[in-house]
């Protein structure tokens, strides 16, 4: 019995030298996917209503329930139950994805700037708001349509400016 362990020991220290050899090469690789240039963000193209048929992009809101919250949107039964449109939107979801919310203010404000930037791994669209001195309360909707980049991981901002 004893020259069988012996046997089995010296195969047992080969197979877990190849495996650990095998999970340094795997990680050396993802070392290698990881270079400078795969977390560099560049900025996207993105599109509005407009582009897909609604001459007026304000025609729109979130239906009730799903207001101060965002939303990634990948197909047209997500967008029937969370978007309410006045006009006949043509978006082609196999292609295209909608980032959309509303965020809710205790005085007035409204969207300042947006911006959608991705790397390898990430898309993230930053919409900033600017507060003004009204007193009205106010649901700001947004939203921007993107090609669809799918794989990445979504991420929407919400960045108060603040007001001079």
């Amino acid at each position: 019995m004893k020259p069988t362990i012996l046997k089995a020991k010296p195969i047992f220290l080969l197979l877990v030298t190849l495996c650990v050899v095998a999970a340094g090469a795997g990680c050396d690789d993802d070392d290698n996917d990881n270079n400078d240039d795969d977390g560099e963000y560049t900025e996207l193209e993105f599109f509005k209503f407009s582009d897909f048929g609604c001459e007026n992009d304000n025609q729109w809101n979130l239906n009730s329930g799903y207001h101060n919250d965002n939303y990634v949107i990948t197909s047209q039964e997500e967008f029937e139950e969370i978007v309410n449109m006045k006009c006949a939107v043509q978006i082609d979801f196999s292609n295209y994805t909608l980032l959309i919310g509303s965020k809710t203010f205790t005085t007035g404000a409204s969207v300042f700037d947006e911006k959608v930037v991705a790397n390898n791994y990430e898309i993230v669209y930053t919409v900033t708001f600017l507060p003004d001195e009204s007193t009205v309360v106010l649901d700001v909707p947004y939203y921007v349509i993107i090609d669809n980049l799918s794989g990445k991981d979504i991420r929407i901002e919400e960045v108060i400016k603040e007001s001079k």
